[in-house]
């Protein structure tokens, strides 16, 4: 499991994996671990998010906090975090390593790592 790190899923067709040091973009359909990423994510919507499935990204920031951006932006509610807490319904706290995302945020991340060249 690691720390610190930042993890971008743009709806264009691009990934972004960013830790110290490491900026790295990558295609969307070079990963395998996306899809089962989202759909988790999409799962855990309230019932009021608006817009469908589509995004205009997915961010993931370490494991506290994981945003789904709507793409259709003349809705309201098209966008959403999981799990949200507070006034702005803005961020989460896993439970541990079993939680269902962080072990498919761990696959996304040992597999986009492989994909990092080494200098």
């Amino acid at each position: 499991m690691e720390n610190n790190f930042t993890v971008h899923i743009f709806g264009y067709g691009e990934t972004q994996y960013i830790k110290e040091k490491v900026n790295f973009k990558t295609a969307t359909t070079n990963l395998t671990k996306v899809q089962p990423l989202l759909d988790a994510i999409w799962l855990q919507k309230s019932s009021d998010v608006e817009g469908g499935d589509e995004y205009h990204a997915v961010n993931v920031f370490n494991y506290d906090r994981k945003q789904w951006q709507g793409k259709d932006k003349s809705k309201d509610n098209a966008s959403f975090s999981p799990k949200g807490r507070g006034k702005d319904n803005a961020s989460f706290s896993p439970k541990g390593k079993d939680d269902e995302l962080v072990d498919l945020i761990d696959e996304l991340v040992a597999e986009i790592t492989r994909l990092i060249p080494k200098e």
